[in-house]
């Protein structure tokens, strides 16, 4: 797949940052492709697991769909999607069947919530504890 310049500038950056400290931030405004950018590093990486993590199935499905219709017909099949809602609900046994490779945190700004943010904070340790590869979109 193919990224506009300032997302493929971005990109390249995120990845820098997941090698040196394990974790990266792509904070543009609404509407500029950051989905993309994650969407890219599932491309770049298909042996590795991706937890994505979303506000709304409808929200990842608008972007599966956008990612179709821009590349070709594109789907990665390395991702386990869940909602922030679901993540709250998911036992300790659950979270540590997942072993993501790396987390896509999409609409990070939403993690602070309240019960939201317990269930982020529970995948981020699990996580913390095998690789720490976090991505916040």
């Amino acid at each position: 797949m193919n990224l506009f310049e300032h997302n493929k500038t971005a990109y390249e950056a995120a990845v820098r940052m997941l090698t040196e400290r394990g974790k990266a931030a792509v904070i543009h405004p609404t509407g500029t492709g950051k989905s993309f950018i994650g969407f890219k590093l599932c491309e770049d990486n298909p042996d590795k697991t991706i937890c994505w993590l979303s506000p709304s199935r409808y929200i990842y499905l608008t972007q599966l769909g956008n990612l179709a219709e821009t590349s070709d017909g594109y789907q990665p099949e390395n991702v386990k999607f869940y909602t922030y809602a679901k993540l709250m609900n998911v036992t300790e046994d659950e979270i540590s069947e997942i072993k993501p490779d790396y987390i896509i945190l999409d609409e990070f700004h939403r993690c602070g919530a309240e019960l939201w943010g317990a269930g982020v904070g529970n995948i981020i340790i699990e996580q913390m504890i095998f690789k720490d590869r976090i991505v916040k979109l």
